[in-house]
């Protein structure tokens, strides 16, 4: 490329593991791994074990669907939107929103500060909650859990159904919303920006990635 770093990488159908290091002005574009991807950049550290959908990540968004843990991510300034993770989580963001759609629930350790947290869990899921919302509120679907928003520390806590992994959540500034996947607005929300205005990159292969 013409200036000294990386600009768009985009991989697909990779079937060896993938390691992604370095500072990709973080524009990557990922689809149909079949093994473990390890990404590191300066504000992002993320690992899982496949990916069946696709993987769009830039300056300010992390969108994937159909990924399968175990999850590890850790960034800030992005909004996170997963839909169809299947397996362990645990994710750490900050001034971002995060958005989490589960198809097969794991264990689950999800963190945020000055962005909201959306969980859409499986109705039928079993699972053991507690959730904190420092300076935040803390909203549910399902019936059985227990929620205080009295103090500027919200909690909820319960088992649903017949329990099962545990479900952690924490935020400040931040509202937490434990939704049933079946609540879940399907259409997904167009993306905040159009990503046209990136200038393509070189493309690395001649697929076509959905924005």
């Amino acid at each position: 490329s013409s200036t000294g770093r990386a600009n768009d990488v985009s991989v697909e159908d990779v079937k060896g593991a993938a390691h992604l290091d370095g500072e990709f002005m973080e524009s990557v574009k990922l689809a149909k791994i079949s093994q473990p991807v390890t990404f590191k950049s300066s504000r992002t550290n993320m690992d899982f074990s496949r990916l069946d959908g696709d993987l769009d990540l830039d300056s300010g968004d992390l969108q994937a669907s159909d990924l399968v843990g175990p999850l590890r991510l850790n960034t800030r300034s992005k909004d996170v939107r997963l839909t169809g993770v299947s397996g362990d989580v645990r994710m750490e963001d900050e001034n971002g929103s995060v958005e989490l759609r589960m198809n097969k629930l794991g264990s689950m350790q999800v963190e945020n500060r000055k962005g909201d947290i959306q969980l859409y869990l499986p109705d039928k899921a079993g699972f053991q909650l507690e959730a904190h919302a420092r300076n935040g509120e803390i909203e549910t679907d399902f019936d059985q859990l227990k929620i205080d928003n009295s103090n500027d520390q919200a909690v909820a806590t319960g088992t649903v159904g017949a329990g099962g992994p545990h479900v952690v959540v924490s935020n400040e500034h931040g509202t937490i919303e434990i939704r049933k996947a079946s609540e879940a607005p399907e259409p997904p929300r167009p993306p905040k920006a159009p990503k046209a205005p990136r200038a393509p990159a070189a493309p690395k292969a001649p697929q076509v990635t959905e924005n």
